[in-house]
């Protein structure tokens, strides 16, 4: 063979040779091309996954935050007791609100890829999580707070029924004990007789003259008789002498020891003349008293009424000249 023929030949084998080659570093290229955008979708997918998965942990922390915040306004409008306790628990959730959303913010501000939005994103999801468990926490204690003050307002119902029916009781009984004591001070209450009402004068000789006209007399003489009686209390007993003149007028003296005393019955104020204090021995006993005023005595009848502890034990009446 010539040597044209055998460079020809050497010719045509380096350009297969380059075809080749050049054919390698095309596929060689498409495949890392490919490749290259295999892996940019992927993280493009893997963005916008992260993306998404921001979103919706905001979306659900604002619900779960609107949620919790609504279960403790109705905690507090039913229960004003646990205010204090809601302010704190909503402080609280306002400022772990305040943490995630510090978190979601930050991750959004990574760029694509960065192994860090994982791990915040990991740290969003376990505090709203941790959210949710303490809104479940809060609703249990506030359970439980809520049958304790059941507990305790049906005993002080129960205490306060006891008090009523304690009251009540001690109510009746003094009802009891007062009409007992009305009945044995009525029956304490003494008697009179013979109760006698005289004009006299006095003579020159200071002895007591017994007189019928009005002129004349000086003096009006009381005269009566306790009688018996073993359950009235012994001693000095006040009695209230009442005289009556003829016009109906009860004959007082401020000066002379008149006054007033309640009516046992009705409670009315009644004017007295003057009273006595007999040292009284639980047995029959006379008793006599004078009335001298610094006036006449007015002709006509007069009347005589005696009076113990407000009750009329005795009443009379004489005429006068």
């Amino acid at each position: 063979m010539s040597e044209l023929e055998n460079g020809g030949s050497n010719s045509n084998s380096k350009v297969h040779a380059m075809y080749i080659l050049l054919i390698a570093l095309l596929i060689g290229g498409l495949v890392y091309t490919n490749l290259k955008l295999k892996k940019s979708k992927e993280t493009i997918v893997v963005t916008e996954k992260q993306r998404d998965d921001v979103t919706t942990l905001k979306q659900e922390l604002d619900k779960k935050y609107a949620e919790s915040l609504q279960e403790i306004e109705s905690y507090r409008a039913e229960n004003a007791g646990l205010d204090s306790l809601l302010t704190v628990k909503e402080q609280e959730l306002s400022a772990k609100k305040a943490k995630i959303d510090a978190l979601l913010g930050q991750i959004s501000t990574l760029k694509s890829g960065d192994a860090t939005k994982s791990k915040l994103l990991a740290d969003a999801q376990a505090l709203i999580a941790q959210m949710e468990s303490d809104k479940a926490h809060l609703q249990a204690s506030i359970d439980s707070l809520l049958t304790v003050n059941k507990a305790l307002y049906q005993e002080r119902d129960s205490l306060g029924n006891e008090l009523t029916t304690t009251t009540q009781r001690k109510q009746e009984l003094d009802e009891e004990n007062q009409k007992m004591k009305d009945r044995i001070d009525k029956a304490s209450i003494l008697s009179t007789a013979n109760i006698q009402s005289t004009p006299i004068r006095i003579t020159k000789k200071g002895k007591e003259d017994e007189v019928s006209k009005a002129k004349d007399a000086e003096k009006l003489r009381v005269c009566f008789d306790l009688l018996q009686n073993k359950i009235a209390p012994s001693g000095q007993t006040a009695i209230e002498v009442r005289i009556i003149s003829p016009d109906g007028t009860t004959i007082q003296m401020q000066n002379l020891g008149s006054g007033t005393f309640k009516e046992a019955t009705t409670g009315n104020e009644i004017p007295f003349t003057y009273s006595i204090s007999p040292d009284y021995q639980n047995e029959s006993k006379t008793v006599c008293s004078y009335w001298a005023q610094t006036f006449k005595f007015a002709p006509g009848k007069y009347s005589v009424e005696i009076y113990e502890k407000g009750f009329l034990i005795g009443q009379s009446s004489f005429l006068m000249k």
